[in-house]
């Protein structure tokens, strides 16, 4: 290619000269065994819904999309891994309150897999969706545990 009039080529712009290092990998589950789940909930209460989910320190999302839109509906997705299921009581409660307080109503849904519905808060008890999880949701097993 051509050098510019200023004395640079097209392709300096971009390549500074260093290669291509890509990052850690952040948005991976880590913690072998914990269960793996994705929560759907309305993109107006992402960061309230993923500051439940952490508060108790046995769940961690490693993803989260404030906005996405899944067969045309804007939602907010996490997707969790759990040592524990202390972060189901305290999300319930921070969801009843909020639906107490507010006149717009919302849902909390609970999928393995990423697609398949496991329960939603608005149908079922903390009881019964920890039972759930227990019974249904992976665990995750990292790479290495499978090769052997």
């Amino acid at each position: 290619m051509t050098a510019r009039r200023d004395g640079t080529r097209p392709q300096d712009l971009f390549d500074r000269g260093h290669p291509f290092q890509p990052k850690a990998k952040s948005s991976a589950p880590r913690q072998p065994g914990s269960w793996l789940v994705t929560i759907r909930s309305v993109p107006f209460h992402h960061d309230e819904i993923k500051q439940a989910i952490e508060s108790t320190g046995d769940a961690r999302v490693y993803f989260s999309e404030t906005l996405a839109y899944l067969k045309g509906q804007a939602v907010s997705l996490f997707r969790i891994e759990a040592t524990g299921l202390q972060w189901v009581d305290t999300l319930w409660r921070w969801w009843q309150t909020l639906q107490r307080r507010s006149t717009i109503p919302f849902d909390i849904a609970v999928y393995i897999n990423n697609t398949e519905l496991l329960a939603r808060f608005s149908e079922t008890t903390p009881e019964q969706i920890k039972t759930l999880i227990r019974e249904r949701a992976p665990r995750y097993q990292p790479f290495a545990a499978l090769e052997s």
